[in-house]
């Protein structure tokens, strides 16, 4: 199976952070804690960014220059295909602690992870502001609340420390991309992954290594089209119908999850799928897919971290 490369430049424009806080009062979350962060995150955003205290966005007057809707409520793109024109991709992800910890005491260190897209990086400042001003008023139904005490970033060799004095240091924030991909890989999927075709999520037995990769081929596409400003050029269609044919193995299991949503007032189950799944004699184009899936996620909720995996290269 020949395909050639992506054209990808040799860096892009994704960064990983971690935000530390140390917590000042006991601290409760569910068992995967990305939906609360991400919900604390937005009021907390409306609260430092909106000027004219507006209940919706749409009709403000400042909408096109208000960081808000570009980073929580991004309005429809027409440049991107049908599953993502009506809602875009937005520019991060919320990467919650995956060891199933509901309870931190005071004194504790709570961490999680945020990758940031495209112009999202520049807002950093605001973002951690965000969360240091969630974290005072308190999150999780025991209010915890907590101070920012470091901000690193994910580099090649590990995480670089780049909060001092309150401030934000200059610092790399880009994903420089590698020289040669492994031609066979296991993906360790870390949080559940739901995929959906024709309006249900896939069980175990539904799912298919075909249906998985083009649909992060359609998700890198769109965030590059939106968030990189340089649209990925590839024959698509020649792609997606090579994904069904690349050998794979899978283990699987299906995982559960349960959030509360505040708009709905109820507990949500949110299952997925974890394991593992290997590919055999990968397509160049596809290795370079797999190898940025593991900062953009796969599938539903990704924003709040579902469908985080790593790879592991097969010898």
């Amino acid at each position: 199976m020949h395909h050639q490369a992506l054209k990808l430049p040799a860096e892009l424009p994704i960064a990983r952070y971690r935000l530390d806080f140390t917590l000042e009062s006991e601290l409760r979350l569910p068992e995967y804690a990305g939906s609360t962060l991400r919900g604390v995150f937005g009021h907390a955003l409306r609260r430092a960014a909106c000027m004219t205290r507006q209940k919706e966005c749409g009709g403000c007057p400042l909408q096109e220059s208000c960081p808000y809707p570009r980073l929580f409520a991004p309005a429809a793109d027409e440049r991107l295909s049908s599953s993502f024109r009506q809602t875009p991709p937005q520019p991060y992800i919320i990467e919650a602690p995956e060891n199933k910890q509901t309870g931190y005491d005071k004194g504790e260190t709570f961490s999680f992870e945020m990758v940031l897209l495209g112009r999202a990086r520049h807002q950093l400042p605001l973002i951690a502001h965000s969360f240091k001003q969630a974290f005072q008023h308190g999150v999780g139904p025991a209010k915890g609340q907590g101070i920012l005490s470091n901000i690193a970033v994910e580099t090649p060799h590990g995480w670089q420390n780049i909060f001092s004095d309150g401030h934000i240091q200059p610092h790399p924030n880009t994903l420089i991309l590698p020289k040669s991909y492994p031609e066979a890989c296991t993906l360790h999927i870390r949080t559940p992954l739901r995929l959906q075709s024709q309006g249900s999520v896939l069980g175990i037995h539904r799912i298919q290594a075909g249906i998985l990769l083009r649909q992060l081929m359609r998700r890198t596409s769109a965030i590059a089209t939106r968030h990189w400003e340089a649209p990925i050029e590839a024959d698509f269609g020649k792609l997606a119908a090579a994904a069904d044919r690349i050998p794979n193995h899978a283990k699987l299991q299906w995982q559960d999850w349960t959030r509360y949503s505040n708009r709905q007032q109820q507990k949500m189950t949110l299952g997925g799928i974890t394991g593992t799944w290997r590919f055999d004699h990968l397509p160049l184009s596809f290795a370079q897919l797999l190898h940025i899936g593991q900062w953009l996620h796969i599938g539903k909720e990704t924003v709040f971290g579902l469908g985080r995996y790593t790879l592991a290269e097969v010898k």
